[in-house]
């Protein structure tokens, strides 16, 4: 199906994109500067912090490093959350209008999230090979971790997309509920730093085995242990589409109504 829409989904991905920063003065350059200040911002405040945390010595650049490593794919997953779960109600006018699948909607959100990410990755992979600190083989762990991270937040989001369309306190909520889910992950902190009990109960997230991955793959010194989180994540994937699915079938007739 996907294959057939695919001119469509392509053309909204552009249209969407460029629409973006067509009126802007900066144009593209505002794609870069609110990651880029977010990760000053952290890495000021915090690096001297974290000196002691067990982190490698990479030089001037290892909190830099560490920080990136999983704020540019949480930035990610949290643009993909939140696309995917106003799904239906961004684009319910559409669906009244014309007969586009909302599969072919969903790639479009998908495509436009996932440009930010490319565009931010490779401008700190080019970093990495300038101070001398390219990660080398680890780094073909991060790709399968980013789709594992990308299914899930799809997986999540058409499940919160569907409830989003009856209850709006969905959309309103999930940016609290990410702020303490941001928190309760590794990625301004390594997990050295924290006391032992306050540690197991952040590896009961399973996002932290995630994030732990990203940062291995791009500081290969970390070490890559397995956390039973990943398995998790693996298992929760199928459970939440099909629950998506049958949530769609089910509602979708009131759905319509609501658009």
């Amino acid at each position: 199906m996907l294959w057939r829409w695919r001119g469509f989904i392509l053309a909204s991905a552009v249209r969407e994109i460029r629409s973006r920063f067509s009126r802007s003065l900066l144009g593209w350059v505002w794609l870069l500067l609110p990651p880029i200040a977010m990760i000053v911002i952290y890495s000021v405040i915090f690096s001297r912090l974290m000196r002691a945390g067990g982190l490698p010595d990479l030089g001037p650049f290892t909190y830099t490093i560490f920080l990136c490593a999983g704020m540019m794919s949480w930035q990610w997953f949290c643009d993909l959350l939140t696309r995917t779960t106003g799904l239906f109600t961004n684009y319910g006018g559409l669906f009244k209008r014309a007969a586009v699948p909302w599969q072919a909607l969903l790639a479009v959100d998908v495509l436009v999230s996932s440009f930010g990410l490319v565009v931010i990755f490779t401008l700190f992979l080019l970093f990495l090979a300038a101070i001398g600190q390219w990660p080398g083989v680890a780094l073909l762990a991060y790709f399968p971790l980013l789709l594992l991270q990308g299914l899930f937040a799809v997986a999540l989001g058409m499940c919160l997309a569907v409830l989003q369309v009856f209850f709006r306190d969905v959309g309103l909520a999930l940016p609290i509920v990410l702020q303490f889910w941001f928190w309760a992950t590794p990625i301004v902190y390594p997990l050295t730093i924290l006391p032992e009990s306050i540690r197991d109960l952040i590896q009961l997230n399973f996002m932290t085995a995630i994030v732990s991955g990203y940062q291995s793959a791009l500081m290969p010194a970390l070490g890559s242990p397995w956390r039973a989180g990943l398995l998790v994540t693996v298992i929760l994937i199928p459970l939440l589409m099909a629950a998506a699915l049958w949530m769609l079938r089910r509602n979708w007739d009131a759905m319509r109504d609501e658009f």
